[in-house]
């Protein structure tokens, strides 16, 4: 019988722990006669009590364990998601920097390389001298088409890269080329006796031009 009832008194007593004086001194006097305690010695109340309590504690300190346990769970994860995104702020910073670097590289190895040499034919147009040297003759003034090209016309107008226009010279000369070529390399070079002779990297022919606008 005491057995049962101590048994009955842990059930009851476990589910909630509060701070109090002492789990069985607040039980109604109805509720205490219903389950018999009446019945036990002084030291065997006691002894309930005692164990209601170590119960009591027991069981919040558990919960007070978990609860911990994910609170420190939740820290480290936390934590760790705020290295990773430190981590991967700096790897953007540093590619960024890498970047920046190699930009100003080459930049300055654009600046401190030297200017290609102009053919000397070429120079002399500009300063309206003749070019008498065969060699500079020879040499080729190379750039780019600005735009399309397929073919001229008798009165075509070919705008380099370079700044330079240089406009057909001879008026009968037509020549259709398929497919079009955007902004194709080309050679200019003297022709044997007047004009020079402009040739388009990947076209067989060659078409007379004379200079239209060059360099100031």
């Amino acid at each position: 019988m005491k057995m049962r009832i101590l048994a009955w008194g842990l059930l009851l007593l476990g589910v909630t722990a509060r701070a109090d004086p002492g789990f069985l001194k607040t039980l109604p006097a109805v509720d205490f006669t219903a389950a018999g305690l009446q019945k036990l010695a002084p030291e065997e109340l006691a002894r309930l009590e005692a164990l209601v309590e170590q119960y009591k504690t027991g069981e919040l300190a558990e919960v007070r364990r978990q609860a911990e346990a994910k609170a420190a769970a939740s820290r480290l994860e936390a934590e760790a998601r705020i290295v990773a995104a430190e981590t991967k702020a700096k790897e953007a910073t540093a590619k960024a920097d890498a970047a920046a670097a190699k930009a100003n590289e080459a930049e300055t190895k654009a600046a401190t390389a030297p200017a290609k040499t102009q053919p000397g034919w070429f120079m002399a147009l500009i300063t309206l001298k003749r070019a008498g040297e065969k060699p500079d003759k020879e040499e080729p003034l190379e750039s780019r088409l600005v735009g399309d090209f397929d073919g001229w016309n008798g009165h075509s107008i070919f705008s380099l890269e370079n700044g330079t226009r240089w406009v057909q010279q001879n008026k009968i000369d037509t020549y259709t080329y398929s497919p079009v070529l955007h902004s194709p390399k080309v050679k200019i070079t003297p022709a044997a006796f007047s004009g020079f002779w402009l040739e388009i990297k990947g076209v067989n022919l060659s078409v007379r031009v004379i200079p239209l606008e060059l360099p100031k």
